[in-house]
């Protein structure tokens, strides 16, 4: 049910209620969605920092997905003092899929914007994502950069490189462009309706949306940094690691296919499985990978000549993940001497991603090693 606000609200053709804004409006211009359970004592900051943003047309439509710990009592608050707060309360957990397509089905603003609740937006966030999004009508979403923090909000890393188009549409072959946090898109689709979560996935929600919004106009990954990103042994992506995996081979395939000729799919097989955590890295496979990645680039290389040398860093770092931490390839001193000899052309490359993002190559080291 929806906590009673005292701001005035209105009803809808669709018989959906939603607030006026301080403007008098009855629709805001975004609607920021998060879904939360037990996520004190983080919650205290995310809606600090939503309540700062220097852009105030905005609803935040917030999703309490049956918490138990003191969760329920600090957002009923934070309604009746907020009225831009709409608060739903779902009596069972349901879970991140299914509670955000609830949020998504009562927003009425032109855009969705994410955050976790265990996450923070910069006071800028909606202002700069907003405007982008005006002065780029062809855009139907777009991401932001981060800076990444640990439970205790201590800085990990900070992520400000931005993608455009051509490479976001290359990296969603492997991965999603950016954090779920920062996804900023049109509500409505290029049919008039409602963009939602595919509830058949319980894990990488994101890769799949944004997968599916990749093919309904550009998308981008803005390079300014807008919010504080959080990962700590709680979040999804630790506790359901090995599904997320699963799911995120089966977008990521999908999106090779309609990317790639046949016998480059299969020729990237192998480094598709240790990607997708399903291979182990030994001598032959760590050659079967360095193979279909090279397979991959020779494709490439005659229509990305703009992008080439982006795609020979990112590439390299792909197989360096893949082999050296998915594989378990570090771990193994002959498996990794097997890296080193077939994968020797890229390793100048792998260098120079290394030199251009220290800290992720840090952090990719202390995960292959579980320091």
């Amino acid at each position: 049910m929806e906590t009673p606000s005292s701001s005035t609200a209105h009803t809808t053709g669709t018989g959906l209620s939603t607030r006026l804004t301080s403007r008098g409006m009855p629709m805001p211009s975004i609607s920021v969605v998060m879904a939360v359970h037990n996520a004190m004592p983080y919650l205290t900051d995310c809606l600090d920092g939503i309540g700062l943003q220097t852009f105030t047309d905005f609803e935040c439509i917030i999703v309490d997905d049956a918490s138990t710990d003191a969760s329920s009592d600090f957002l009923k608050s934070a309604a009746n003092a907020d009225p831009r707060i709409r608060l739903l309360t779902n009596p069972d957990n349901i879970g991140l899929t299914r509670s955000l397509n609830r949020a998504l089905k009562v927003a009425s603003g032109k855009y969705i914007a994410r955050i976790d609740a265990d996450d923070i937006c910069r006071p800028a966030r909606l202002k700069q994502q907003f405007h982008f999004m005006e002065t780029h009508p062809e855009v139907v979403a777009c991401a932001a950069g981060y800076r990444m923090i640990d439970a205790k909000s201590r800085k990990i890393r900070t992520s400000n490189r931005g993608m455009d188009n051509w490479q976001i549409q290359w990296m969603l072959s492997f991965n999603p462009p950016a954090p779920h946090p920062t996804y900023f898109f049109r509500r409505l689709d290029t049919l008039g309706l409602p963009v939602m979560y595919n509830e058949d996935f319980l894990t990488a929600q994101d890769y799949e949306l944004w997968s599916r919004l990749s093919k309904m106009g550009e998308t981008f990954v803005l390079p300014e940094v807008l919010i504080d990103y959080r990962r700590h042994d709680k979040a999804i992506t630790f506790a359901r690691r090995a599904e997320q995996a699963v799911n995120c081979s089966k977008i990521g395939r999908a999106h090779l296919k309609n990317r790639y000729p046949e016998h480059v799919q299969m020729e990237m097989s192998a480094l598709l499985d240790l990607f997708a955590y399903e291979a182990q890295a030994e001598p032959g496979t760590i050659a079967a990978a360095v193979q279909g990645a090279e397979s991959m680039l020779r494709f490439e290389k005659q229509g990305a000549a703009h992008h080439f040398a982006w795609i020979r860093r990112t590439t390299a770092g792909l197989l360096a993940d893949a082999i050296l931490s998915r594989g378990g390839g570090a771990k193994n001193f002959r498996s990794f001497l097997a890296f080193v000899f077939f994968a020797r052309r890229h390793l100048p490359w792998l260098l120079l991603e290394v030199v251009m993002e220290p800290a992720l190559a840090r952090k990719s080291l202390r995960s292959i090693f579980g320091r």
